[in-house]
């Protein structure tokens, strides 16, 4: 795809300036278990296959020779608001959150005790935007990769509380569980959810996609990008990673997705 997109762009566009590639913080292997923190733009590659080596690969040998430069972004989980995207960890957290409010459960956390005491991250849709704009249009981000965060550090176990709030709910403990396994029997209650509330008229996996919830929920380590790079680059946006999280809920319940 990027090959084919690239041949397209360099035959249409003679005057084409930069490329930038939007990679992940699976770049340095955080899909396969512990990995090195803070991760580090060259820190060695983990074993392959991973498609990010490849594009990357491909992109540098393909430069060679060329008036265009290319960048590229390694964000963590995007936090943004985005209704038709069930892959998407605040419409995890608020659709759980609203099924267990709907069970007169407390807000247990259905993840780790690990990934609820480790010290985590994440990345605005909106400071990643920004940071694209800055690594396509900086002398000093050409034909480099950079890690793109808020800047800031969480855990679970300080976020949980805020979120039980927002949600007029009892803050409970961890209680680990297979969100994938224990949905698979909620569409009735979410159907009940959506009806008491008047919420749009979607089905519980249009909302949120379990798997991807246990995933997240099942961090083995602290999740930590050294921003240092695209910082003495010149980008110091941050953002204040909690008050994301809560602004975001609060964007889906106005929206009438999550009560």
């Amino acid at each position: 795809m990027l090959r084919n997109a690239l041949d397209a762009a360099e035959a249409a566009s003679p005057l084409l300036e930069h490329v930038h590639l939007v990679q992940g913080t699976k770049w340095y292997g955080m899909h396969l278990g512990d990995f090195k923190t803070p991760a580090r733009e060259d820190d060695p590659r983990h074993v392959p296959p991973n498609f990010y080596y490849d594009q990357q690969d491909f992109i540098t040998e393909r430069q060679q020779g060329k008036q265009w430069t290319w960048s590229a972004s390694r964000p963590y989980f995007l936090i943004d608001f985005a209704p038709d995207r069930a892959r998407n960890v605040v419409s995890v957290v608020g659709t759980y959150a609203a099924i267990c409010r709907e069970l007169g459960l407390p807000l247990n956390f259905p993840g780790s005790d690990t990934c609820w005491k480790s010290l985590s991250e994440a990345t605005d849709a909106v400071q990643l935007a920004r940071a694209m704009i800055f690594l396509s249009t900086s002398q000093k981000a050409r034909n480099e990769a950079f890690n793109v965060t808020n800047g800031d550090l969480f855990r679970w176990k300080h976020l949980w509380p805020r979120v039980a709030r927002l949600f007029d709910m009892a803050c409970g403990e961890v209680q680990t569980l297979s969100l994938a396994q224990w949905m698979e029997d909620k569409g009735r209650i979410w159907e009940r959810v959506v009806k008491q509330h008047k919420l749009q008229p979607r089905r519980l996996d249009e909302v949120a996609l379990w798997p991807f919830g246990d995933f997240v929920f099942r961090q083995s380590c602290d999740v930590i990008s050294s921003m240092t790079k695209i910082r003495t680059a010149g980008f110091h946006d941050t953002v204040d990673t909690e008050e994301l999280y809560l602004s975001i809920l609060r964007q889906y319940r106005e929206a009438r997705i999550v009560p």
